[in-house]
């Protein structure tokens, strides 16, 4: 059997070194399915194949979430595309990465992107993804991003079961699948930053996302204020859940003191950042050169944050998690 890529390796290591209870060898077998041909083809050639799910153009990213109830998971997104194709050149690759990583039938996944991707313009970029998240007990969940960019708030909500009710457009529409299928629906759309104003939809917004708001808006770059953030809406069974995504660079949040700012703030709240350490360790153990891409914070009653690590590119190199 050829060696595993690195993405692979890593994700099996940090699974093995948090001691997370889930089946170690059918998380690392279900990424290679996934991963190793887009893998090899960046490392290949990194400018034809750069992907837009990482600011370095890797395919893949790694991300840990941390509640105050000491709940985990260790999760993941892959870009199967091949960008030397647009969208509906990929059509087949991405049904068939989509019906491995959920389980869903071929109709049901086929029905799913046809009802969001039908009247996506000619030539639009190859943005689906997949992701699988893995937390204690064995507990999986799997997500099939599908980009909607092109979509006034009206025709995007005539494709959701149901409205968001934000009345704006969205760049993302998630579904996750657990064992049962489809469990719930996210949606991710540019979030306005102002230091000098409340941020628009305040009192949506969870406490936690507020004071890490509060505390830090005012460091974002000016010029990038406009997408600096994305607030994420998830619908389960009709409630809305919203959180705030940070990208850490944008929030020069990269390294530092204001950086060790916002993991005290989090760790104050009950986090347990702990496992970071292990991410760190295990990157460099495996030459991944990880840095942290962004950061979303919120939870409805219990206080969360997950952490998302984009392989090479610039950015912090996980010195402070040593």
């Amino acid at each position: 059997m050829s060696a595993r890529s690195r993405p692979t390796a890593l994700l099996e290591a940090v699974l093995t070194r948090t001691g997370l209870d889930v089946d170690v060898t059918r998380a690392g077998a279900e990424l290679e399915g996934l991963v190793a041909g887009p893998w090899a083809a960046y490392e290949a050639d990194p400018d034809g194949q750069r992907s837009a799910l990482t600011e370095s153009g890797a395919p893949f990213e790694l991300s840990v979430k941390v509640a105050a109830d000491g709940e985990m998971s260790i999760r993941y997104v892959v870009d199967v595309a091949d960008h030397t194709r647009d969208l509906a050149g990929n059509a087949a690759r991405y049904l068939q990465a989509a019906e491995s990583a959920t389980g869903l039938s071929e109709e049901v996944v086929g029905a799913l992107m046809t009802r969001h991707l039908h009247d996506a313009p000619p030539g639009s970029l190859a943005n689906v993804m997949v992701g699988v998240g893995w937390a204690a007990g064995n507990r999986r969940r799997s997500t099939i991003y599908l980009p909607a960019g092109w979509l006034d708030a009206g025709s995007l909500d005539r494709r959701l079961p149901e409205p968001t009710g934000l009345d704006q457009p969205a760049q993302v529409v998630g579904y996750d699948v657990e064992d049962a299928g489809l469990s719930s629906w996210k949606t991710y759309h540019w979030f306005a930053v102002d230091p000098t104003a409340p941020p628009a939809g305040r009192d949506l917004l969870p406490e936690l996302a507020l004071r890490v708001y509060d505390q830090f808006a005012a460091r974002v770059v000016p010029a990038a204020r406009e997408r600096a953030a994305f607030r994420q809406r998830r619908l389960v069974a009709g409630a809305a859940q919203d959180r705030l995504f940070l990208f850490t660079r944008l929030w020069q949040l990269t390294d530092g003191p204001e950086l060790l700012s916002l993991l005290t703030l989090l760790a104050g709240v009950g986090l347990d950042l702990g496992v970071l350490r292990a991410v760190a360790a295990m990157a460099r153990e495996h030459g991944m050169g990880m840095h942290l891409g962004m950061v979303a914070v919120g939870g409805h009653g219990i206080p969360s944050a997950t952490f998302y690590f984009w392989p090479r590119g610039p950015g912090v190199s996980l010195k402070w998690a040593q």
